[in-house]
């Protein structure tokens, strides 16, 4: 399915008319009808907004290229970095990776 045919399926599961998710969103409900019928392609944030009016994920409004996208977009080259040492550690060492990552997450001087 296309992202438009998905986020009409998920919009009228919600018993929701493209007025109302359009009044949600602040857009207008043709644009929402341009999106449902694949005539533009919601970015990304727009997406995420959507899925949060219809109280959905936001991978669940996405093909699978879009999604494969948006995935890639959300890994950066330290994630690549963190991800390639993980993998050649075993599952011992996995697991133990996973723990000090969490015990770095709870030292302030290190938190975002």
């Amino acid at each position: 399915m296309t992202t438009g045919e998905l986020i009409k399926q998920a919009r009228k599961q919600r018993n929701m008319s493209q007025k109302e998710l359009a009044e949600k969103l602040g857009v207008s409900a043709s644009m929402i009808g341009q999106y449902e019928n694949d005539l533009r392609n919601p970015k990304l944030e727009t997406i995420q907004r959507i899925a949060n009016a219809l109280e959905v994920d936001p991978y669940s409004l996405m093909d699978f290229d879009t999604a494969t996208a948006a995935l890639e977009d959300r890994i950066n080259n330290k994630s690549k970095d963190l991800l390639a040492a993980f993998d050649q550690l075993n599952p011992e060492g996995q697991q133990k990776a996973v723990e000090r990552v969490e015990e770095l997450t709870e030292i302030p001087k290190y938190k975002k």
